[in-house]
């Protein structure tokens, strides 16, 4: 090497010196030092988009992908139907984000569920809501509006053995640019998750296609309430607003806890919990910083072979959520001011609420 080429002309010996590391050792130590990121970004933001001139083909090639993944766990063989899905983005691996509205009332409810598709018992409930409403248009009233994500995280469904992370091996539902990322997401990582990778939250908050994704449904959709589906804790989470204390409450915390007794009553009394926040989670970015009342629909068990039996169980309560009359009261604040993830377009404006 070039080093000892020069040490041996000076007449210096190289004898003390500890073997240098290979060429190619280099270059695995230079790979090591950088981060490769396809974060998304102003400039980035346009190459997850689909096309409206794409979007109906597409949406039919990932309804077909779904239909042989669903067939392989015993669901059904056709969950997409013949309803008007929409994706207005996709993932990494070119698969569109799923999305459906029913409705155009100003009392909105968002359905989100497959977040994490190694908890496999959710993913087919968002499809059966979505069919169960096309079919019974009349539970949704002419003043509400539904909108379902039935498979947030596509990428993570389709992998040989599903995956909690995305394509990119991030969980979303730590990815979520909450107030205290930046000072506590690595660090509750590494000590509360000891590294563990199926948790890791990512290098950057918002920078997976999947979390955008729900960001831009909460930004142009302006929910009064949210209902996340999970597995496998077995409770119904309260996830705000307020801040976990039972006394002084506001009017927003008293109806958004409120709502959640509702849904549990509807639910054969499943039991409900008040958990705690997590750094760049969905409830931290909804419903404590934003004030949206959010709920996670916790089933028992991840085996495949129960959604039936959870969505016999579930379903009461998933109509609960989205008829409960309930009426956003916000505080006006800095954190409740809306997250614009798409930097070219506004979102529609939406009618004032009481």
């Amino acid at each position: 090497m070039l080093l000892k080429s020069l040490m041996t002309m000076m007449g210096l010996t190289t004898l003390a010196i500890p073997a240098l590391a290979s060429e190619d050792h280099y270059a695995d130590i230079l790979k090591r030092a950088y981060v490769s990121s396809s974060s998304i970004s102003q400039e980035t933001l346009d190459s997850f988009r689909v096309s409206e001139e794409a979007e109906p083909g597409a949406v039919k090639e990932l309804c077909a992908k779904i239909g042989l993944r669903f067939k392989k766990f015993g669901w059904e063989e056709d969950p997409c139907g013949k309803l008007p899905w929409r994706a207005t983005l996709r993932t990494v691996k070119n698969n569109p984000l799923l999305f459906i509205t029913y409705g155009t009332g100003s009392d909105a409810t968002l359905i989100l569920s497959a977040v994490h598709p190694d908890e496999l018992t959710p993913i087919p409930m968002g499809f059966r809501l979505a069919k169960h409403l096309s079919e019974n248009p009349g539970l949704v009233s002419t003043d509400q509006q539904v909108i379902i994500a039935p498979l947030v995280n596509p990428d993570g469904f389709f992998a040989p053995n599903p995956t909690r992370t995305n394509a990119r091996g991030v969980d979303t539902n730590r990815n979520f640019f909450t107030l205290d990322w930046y000072e506590k997401s690595m660090t509750w990582w590494k000590t509360l998750k000891m590294k563990k990778l199926s948790h890791f939250p990512g290098h950057f908050p918002n920078s997976e296609v999947e979390t955008v994704f729900q960001v831009r449904l909460i930004d142009e959709f302006q929910p009064d309430k949210i209902l996340s589906i999970h597995a496998p804790l077995g409770f119904i989470d309260y996830d705000g607003p307020g801040d976990q204390k039972p006394i002084h409450m506001n009017e927003a915390e008293r109806q958004a806890k409120a709502l959640a007794g509702a849904i549990s009553q509807k639910s054969k009394n499943y039991r409900v919990v008040d958990y705690s926040f997590y750094p760049g989670s969905l409830g931290n970015f909804a419903g404590n910083e934003r004030h949206i009342p959010t709920i996670t629909l916790e089933l028992s068990t991840t085996d495949a072979k129960k959604v039936d039996s959870y969505w016999n169980q579930f379903l009461p309560g998933l109509l609960q959520a989205i008829s409960y009359p309930f009426k956003k009261t916000i505080e006006r604040t800095n954190n409740t001011q809306k997250f614009y993830s798409d930097f070219n377009d506004k979102p529609r404006p939406k009618t004032d609420k009481t």
